[in-house]
């Protein structure tokens, strides 16, 4: 079992618009963190927008990249990170999430993540088409296919379909307080 106090970064996961960015930034705030939201670092290092790098270098290259960001942010501190959607798809990105981070897992109704999608401007650019799928039916079968892989990295999950950002941060920040307290008392030395 990892020890808790190697957890130095706080992790946000879940499916395209569950709300990683906007409570992410949020919470580094109320926390004094440093906010990383990994796409937006992607597409700087890459020097393109997600959905032109795709269809240069596919998914795979894309992938590559994200697991190679997030070894990178696992070695620093004090992060909070917004990941991409599909970054527990890879293995040794799930055991880097488990092992250096407190993984919360956003979750949304499809209704709502199709809504948010449609609604974000920021969709065609740096959420490109995962299948050939219609957007509804992507949305169901991708979070039927992902949601073990969540849940398995996950410690906490929050729903977040009719609560503000704000508000998820409050949680996420109690929770935490309530990890540090537990960590703390499991390390104090007991008395014979």
């Amino acid at each position: 079992m990892i020890s808790e106090m190697q957890k130095r970064n706080i992790a946000l996961i879940g499916f395209r618009t569950t709300g990683k960015s906007l409570t992410g930034k949020v919470l580094a705030e109320r926390l004094s963190r440093v906010f990383v939201d990994m796409d937006d670092m992607l597409v700087a290092t890459l020097g393109q927008d997600i959905d032109a790098w795709v269809r240069s270098h596919g998914w795979e290259s894309f992938r590559e990249a994200e697991s190679a960001l997030i070894e990178t942010l696992s070695s620093r501190e004090n992060l909070v990170v917004a990941t991409g959607g599909g970054v527990i798809l890879e293995e040794r990105n799930r055991k880097a999430l488990r092992k250096g981070f407190y993984v919360v897992w956003l979750q949304a109704a499809p209704e709502t993540i199709y809504s948010r999608l449609i609604e974000d401007p920021k969709t065609p650019s740096n959420r490109p088409p995962l299948t050939d799928l219609p957007m509804k039916e992507e949305i169901e079968r991708l979070l039927q296919e992902r949601s073990p892989l969540y849940a398995e990295t996950s410690d906490l999950i929050l729903e977040t379909d009719n609560c503000p950002a704000e508000n998820l941060a409050l949680r996420i920040q109690a929770w935490l307080a309530e990890q540090q307290r537990e960590a703390e008392s499991n390390n104090r030395p007991r008395r014979h």
